[in-house]
């Protein structure tokens, strides 16, 4: 029976959405001749995450505890996940493409003497001759177009994945088999953590915003007006290359193919063309409402609401009128 593992990441002792995310795309995408492990380390077994990680879709779940997990070290992850990989032999293994990720994953990789394909944002599994073969498609050429890549002589088949991308679909009473591993870990570190301290931001991560307001060059000078909107909507503001390379927003603001991946319940694109450097971080979103002067732009061949207006003009009105509705709630 083929395998395909999930680092399940933890950041602040906190499980994070992606392991949840690439659980559940696998066992979407995967029969039930093949299996979904998910590797658990922590240094501390919370019941609820163990729930979690079942009910995403794991059927065995790795669970390695051990107090040099409760803060993050290179060394310490890379070796306990190449102490792990090597007992198991996985046929693929998936990571996240956070900071964490794309720390661990090159590093893992280079160890395990296997390929690697960073940032992927589609992931797809064929089996040919019993055996499993990952494909994991990354923009390439700066955005310009989307390249598959597979490499089928080395396992396990490793790919980072931009969190963000996949739903988290839940399955009811399914349980996951428990596998405690217990191998003691014999590292040192050279780096030693003196303190760490939470950079404070003035908003909400975007990736979890429901309603997310977006402007890009055709409304540089309005972006006053689109915070106004976004916070009478209670929403979050985004914004394009251009914008960020502008310094109008910082960087913590943009989505797209070198940004967040987002995929609110509402996308509002005001004076953005389309490129698909900024598409691929947002045509998930459910309903994509754009403006733009520009029939042909591309943006609207996913819009699912087009009005073909200067934004600079119609965002006013908008403002105005959510305004009027805010006054008589």
């Amino acid at each position: 029976m083929s395998t395909t593992a999930i680092f399940v990441e933890k950041r602040n002792q906190v499980l994070c959405n992606v392991g949840l995310e690439l659980i559940s795309e696998s066992k979407r995408l995967l029969d039930h001749n093949h299996k979904v492990i998910a590797i658990y380390l922590t240094s501390d077994i919370k019941d609820e995450e163990i729930v979690a990680l079942s009910s995403a879709g794991a059927d065995q779940i790795i669970i390695y505890q051990n107090d040099l997990f409760k803060v993050y070290d290179t060394a310490i992850y890379t070796k306990a996940l190449e102490i792990i990989v090597k007992t198991y032999h996985f046929d693929c293994l998936l990571l996240g493409s956070t900071l964490l990720g794309r720390d661990l994953g090159p590093r893992l990789s280079a160890r395990l003497h296997t390929g690697l394909t960073a940032d992927a944002t589609i992931l797809a599994f064929e089996t040919e001759d019993d055996d499993l073969r990952l494909l994991a498609t990354r923009p390439a050429l700066g955005g310009n177009l989307f390249a598959t890549i597979i490499c089928p002589k080395t396992k396990p088949q490793m790919a980072t994945i931009r969190p963000g991308v996949f739903p988290v679909d839940f399955y009811e009473n399914h349980q996951a088999e428990l596998i405690y591993f217990n191998q003691e870990l014999n590292v040192k570190s050279s780096v030693q953590v003196l303190n760490i301290e939470k950079t404070e931001k003035s908003h909400t991560d975007l990736t979890k915003a429901k309603l997310i307001v977006a402007g890009g060059r055709g409304v540089q000078n309005s972006f006053s007006t689109l915070k106004d909107i976004a916070s009478l909507v209670g929403g979050e503001l985004a914004a394009s290359r251009a914008i960020v390379d502008q310094a109008i927003e910082p960087k913590d603001r943009l989505v797209g193919q070198t940004g967040t991946t987002v995929r609110p319940q509402v996308y509002l694109a005001s004076g953005i063309s389309g490129a698909i450097q900024h598409v691929s971080g947002m045509d998930k979103s459910e309903l994509i409402i754009a403006i733009n002067t520009d029939p042909e732009a591309l943006i609207f061949d996913i819009a699912d609401v087009s009005i073909i207006s200067d934004a600079n003009q119609v965002l006013p009105i908008l403002k105005e009128e959510l305004s009027h509705q805010h006054q008589h709630e």
